[in-house]
């Protein structure tokens, strides 16, 4: 059955989505929606966010199951630890005390997440926390459920550039994967080795502040990129800064391979500068990586423009090197809402397996009852014409078969299939043992299913030569020699033999 995802996110001047369908052999970008917010860019982050998300998604008549979010970068912290364990459970216990050591003082309190990088020269886990104030998730939060959504995890756009990458992208093993997606006042990056994570990061500038439309006021608001691709000014010396800056980031996680390429993914998309710029400062070629099989009627710069929506709707499936916010007293209850609208269902059906399980228990022991009732009835009425007159019946079972042994000649039990008595059996071992062996039995046992000799003999050769003897008797199936030990006064060897009968 098919799944619909869906992948939200917004800075000051915009609102995207990402609708996406999956299934067993399916995986459609169902539909890319995108809004530019009202008002001026100033104060895009102080408008109420809800209403626009409404507006975006009454154009869309598919229910998502799951929902998808991402903060901005610019309430995220990362900080970079090592350990000498790579478990996730050990990692989380011991991260939160020394991450709050590394923040600066907030007002609320923090919710800390993280990534694996993979190994430091010395052999040790990098591990990249990412961190972020509870007030920010919880208004994130409050804000998509005013516009009628409940996001199952909020992520770090830079984590979720991962999942985009590996289920979008045929990464090959041998590049390094630079994949870049600039925001209105933000940029993230995600390296990747094949598809290995190396690093995440973000840097607190974006679009906004390298390019911006000629001619057009900080206060305008701004219309669809597409239209502005022509018009935009990007500042050589800012750009070159930023390009230093993604180097040194580079520079410091280290490449164990020799080709790493760009992927411009979002505002980067658009400057048609930064591609040239990235190759004559450090090297790296601009390469779009093949596209997997995906079912999209789009053309490839949607894709890349709207990437971040993508990669959030993908989090829904792949959950390798995730990151997710919504933790602890803001966890996701969704599923616990489900539940309960089923749990009148399921103690009605609770209520009848039990019922079932009580008259089950009943019906056994009433069938019980009868078969018993007819046995004893039979056993009542063997005893009457077996045993003497008289005789009361305490134990009729065991009455009847003492009976039946003193009349075969037995001391006890029922008679050995052969039908030996205990003479004729004692005759049979003192004439199978050898007269040649010295041997003296002093012990002797017998009972239905066994015979137990004890006694002593002058070697342990000679307790071979008994079994031997014992193993040739037509009524003995098994022989086993449990004790042969020296006795240290006599030197003579204490045996003990037990024959199966």
């Amino acid at each position: 059955m098919a799944r619909y995802t869906l992948g939200i996110c917004w800075d000051e001047v915009s609102v995207d989505s990402c609708l996406l369908k999956t299934g067993m052999t399916e995986f459609t970008l169902e539909k890319l929606s995108h809004a530019e917010r009202n008002g001026s860019q100033s104060d895009g982050q102080a408008r109420d966010i809800y209403l626009e998300i409404r507006d975006l998604m009454a154009g869309t008549d598919v229910v998502p199951d799951i929902c998808i979010s991402s903060l901005s970068e610019n309430e995220i912290m990362y900080r970079a630890l090592l350990r000498p364990f790579s478990d996730r459970k050990k990692v989380a216990d011991t991260i939160g005390s020394e991450v709050e050591t590394l923040l600066p003082v907030m007002d609320s309190r923090i919710i800390v997440d993280f990534v694996l990088l993979g190994r430091d020269d010395a052999g040790l886990y990098r591990v990249e926390t990412v961190s972020a104030r509870q007030s920010s998730v919880s208004g994130h939060i409050d804000q998509l459920k005013a516009a009628g959504l409940n996001p199952e995890i909020i992520d770090s756009p830079s984590a979720a550039l991962v999942g985009g990458a590996r289920n979008i992208f045929d990464l090959e093993g041998n590049k390094s994967y630079l994949f870049l997606h600039m925001g209105w006042r933000e940029t993230s990056l995600a390296v990747l080795e094949g598809k290995e994570l190396r690093y995440i990061g973000a840097f607190p500038y974006g679009f906004e502040k390298l390019c911006s439309p000629a001619g057009r006021d900080e206060t305008d608001a701004l219309t669809d990129m597409k239209s502005l691709s022509e018009e935009m000014v990007c500042s050589q010396e800012d750009l070159d800064a930023f390009i230093r800056e993604v180097l040194i980031s580079l520079h410091y996680i280290g490449s164990r391979l020799g080709e790493t390429v760009l992927v411009p993914l979002g505002y980067a998309h658009y400057i048609k500068d930064l591609s040239e710029r990235f190759e004559e400062t450090g090297g790296i070629p601009t390469e779009i990586p093949r596209l997997k099989e995906i079912l999209f009627e789009g053309p490839l710069d949607d894709i890349l423009v709207h990437f971040l929506p993508i990669s959030l709707a993908c989090r829904a499936f792949d959950s390798s090197d995730t990151v997710n916010f919504r933790q602890g007293d803001l966890s996701y209850t969704k599923r616990m809402e489900w539940l309960r609208s089923y749990a009148g269902v399921w103690a009605k059906a609770g209520i009848i397996i039990v019922a079932l399980w009580f008259i089950s228990m009943g019906l056994d022991a009433y069938l019980k009852a009868q078969v018993s009732q007819v046995l004893t009835e039979k056993i009542r009425q063997e005893f009457t014409e077996v045993m003497p007159k008289g005789t009361p019946m305490v134990d009729p079972v065991k009455q009847m078969e003492q009976h039946f042994g003193r009349l075969s000649g037995q001391s006890g039990g029922l008679t050995s299939a052969s039908n030996d008595s205990s003479l004729e059996i004692l005759k049979d071992i003192s004439v199978n043992i050898s007269k040649d062996i010295d041997v003296v039995l002093d012990n002797f046992t017998l009972d239905e299913t066994t015979i137990t000799i004890s006694g002593s003999t002058k070697s342990y050769d000679n307790v071979e030569k008994i079994k031997t003897a014992l193993s040739t008797l037509p009524f003995v199936t098994e022989v086993k020699i449990v004790t042969a030990n020296v006795d240290k006064a006599n030197q003579r060897v204490n045996v003990k033999l037990v024959c199966k009968r």
